[in-house]
């Protein structure tokens, strides 16, 4: 595993609890059914990207043609309001597109040093990263099920007698993160980048986010 201020970067558990807590109805989650949420879905998305590696390679573009899935690189930056966009997915009975933003992707690229120095990225690994996510999500919608609806739900509200349920939707999100990992033998998961470019743009310092990666795994091993 590489290095990073002699610390060791965050294993799997540990990023795909951060996803986790940004989840809305993380609070609603029982403490011990925590690692469930984290396990299984890293387990789901590792076991696909090496199923699909051995029959398709890692060429993730040409699967996407082959998948007939349009990909196109967006020239402008993607954002709504405060909410910028790397990538997105639109997926219909009719068409599934994959838009990736440019400027965005070209911001990642030059940031990933913050937290993996002597690692540099060229513009093509870091699209294929956010493609590999992307098609995670389009194998969701054609042949696996989303990985929410593959797990248990919680009680997300209840009224008297009356217990509504839900799925945990960022668990999609965890598969799809380990999915990208594994189909491109990454050194962690990519939200890592995520991390990267909060400590590039000022929002987070290096030293703040080595103290929650501390405070995650603590939630974790005690759950």
């Amino acid at each position: 595993m590489m290095k990073t201020d002699a610390r060791t970067l965050p294993d799997d558990h540990v990023l795909g609890y951060a996803e986790l807590k940004n989840d809305l109805l993380f609070h609603r989650i029982p403490s011990g059914k925590l690692r469930y949420y984290v396990e299984r879905p890293l387990a789901i998305g590792k076991e696909q990207a090496l199923a699909f590696k051995a029959r398709y390679g890692t060429d993730v573009g040409a699967i996407c043609r082959d998948r007939g899935i349009q990909v196109n690189l967006n020239e402008r930056k993607g954002t709504i309001g405060q909410i910028r966009f790397r990538a997105q997915i639109e997926l219909s009975a009719k068409e599934r597109v994959i838009t990736l933003y440019r400027s965005s992707m070209e911001e990642l690229r030059q940031c990933a040093g913050v937290l993996l120095p002597g690692r540099s990225f060229s513009f093509r690994e870091v699209t294929d990263i956010h493609l590999a996510h992307e098609l995670f999500h389009d194998l969701e919608f054609t042949e696996l099920g989303y990985t929410n609806k593959r797990l248990d739900d919680i009680s997300s509200l209840s009224l008297g007698p009356l217990r509504i349920r839900a799925g945990v939707t960022k668990t999609s999100e965890i598969a799809a993160h380990a999915f990208s990992r594994y189909l491109l033998d990454l050194p962690c998961l990519p939200n890592l980048l995520d991390y990267a470019y909060m400590i590039h743009s000022g929002t987070l310092t290096a030293a703040e986010f080595w103290r929650q990666t501390e405070v995650w795994s603590g939630e974790l091993e005690n759950s």
